[in-house]
């Protein structure tokens, strides 16, 4: 796994756990996942692998879902002009949460389309619903599509 996408898995699972209500404490978040990070786990017990990112992948990992979450109503806005029959409501969390990181990246972090897509599509392969992959991509493709041409050059 590269450490863009060690990033990428660190940050949706701060934004799952600031969504779901625990807490929007990033600084405590943070050293949970830091301690997580620095454990030695088996990788041949079952879904134990899907969660780890490395220590090196936190510190960057952290300030994406920060950044994301402080962000989510003007994401949220734009999926739900896109998407209306899918509002942030009735989404399930873990698209709703790959949706405001993938906007995030493509309006304000400067990562390449094609690469936001294809991650944000790989994340919901491996967390989401069947039906996720396909939404997440026509959404993320619409809103690229109508960003501005600096933001996604």
């Amino acid at each position: 796994m590269s450490l863009s996408h060690e990033k990428r898995c660190c940050a949706l699972q701060a934004l799952f756990q600031a969504d779901q209500g625990g807490t929007t404490d990033f600084d405590l978040i943070r050293t949970l996942f830091e301690a997580r990070a620095a454990e030695k786990r088996d990788s041949s017990t079952p879904h134990e692998a899907e969660c780890d990112f490395s220590p090196a992948a936190v510190v960057d990992g952290m300030e994406w879902a920060r950044d994301a979450w402080a962000l989510r109503d003007e994401a949220d806005a734009a999926v739900r002009e896109r998407a209306p029959e899918w509002p942030t409501n009735r989404q399930p969390v873990i698209d709703r949460n790959i949706l405001r990181l993938g906007y995030w990246e493509i309006r304000h972090h400067g990562t390449p389309v094609a690469v936001v897509i294809n991650e944000a599509v790989e994340l919901a392969k491996a967390y989401g619903t069947e039906k996720s992959p396909a939404f997440v991509n026509g959404v993320l493709d619409a809103i690229a599509k109508s960003a501005p041409q600096e933001a996604t050059e």
